[in-house]
């Protein structure tokens, strides 16, 4: 279990988060629900180890996320504009993940015929749907026992979404891993997660 106690969290001198109290069960599909700056992203990058607490504390089985590399290797953070080598291609891209992460070479390629991505083309020519399958493709392989996804669903064509949701699902249901989605598309989730939080002016 991921937990936050009584987290606060300024960027700058603004303060973005303050007293957050959450639990998340592991084998959980877990929607985190809020307007456009909420500090959903914030706690997103919290949640993985990115962010440090200016306040309380994020814990992995009872251990501090931010000062354990053993917890953050448990973590994959995909953020709303994923991080990509500017002459990468998706397959530069996944042995870069593998020197992080234990990525499963027959799940990577079982989705990458679901998602119909071909792993030699340069990610900077993808479009922005693709570029989220891709990144979404990479965090499903990697198998974390925490998936975290800032707005998930954004550009993706409908058959994609219904797939994304189908493997979220199927993963989710054998405890092995869970996922946590930020959004501000409560209809949306709704149909996804089995869990929510509602986060608004960081609280």
């Amino acid at each position: 279990m991921i937990e936050c106690r009584n987290v606060y969290k300024f960027l700058g001198k603004k303060q973005v988060l303050q007293d957050v109290n959450l639990r998340i069960p592991d084998g959980s599909i877990f929607g985190l629900i809020g307007p456009n700056g909420a500090g959903k992203s914030t706690l997103l990058r919290m949640l993985a180890g990115i962010y440090q607490c200016d306040g309380g504390q994020i814990v992995l089985d009872e251990e501090r996320v931010f000062d354990h590399p053993s917890c953050k290797r448990q973590i994959m953070f995909i953020s709303d504009e994923p991080f990509q080598f500017f002459h990468a291609t998706l397959k530069d891209m996944k042995n870069f993940y593998q020197d992080w992460y234990r990525v499963d070479e027959r799940l990577y390629h079982h989705y990458l015929n679901l998602f119909h991505l071909d792993e030699n083309q340069l990610l900077k020519n993808f479009s922005k749907g693709m570029k989220r399958q891709a990144f979404i493709l990479l965090g499903l392989a990697a198998s974390p026992r925490y998936l975290l996804l800032d707005e998930a669903f954004d550009g993706l064509d409908p058959m994609m979404r219904h797939h994304f949701k189908n493997v979220i699902s199927e993963r989710s249901a054998d405890q092995k891993m869970s996922v946590i989605i930020a959004s501000h598309d409560l209809k949306e989730m709704e149909a996804s997660c089995d869990m929510f939080a509602m986060l608004e002016s960081g609280q």
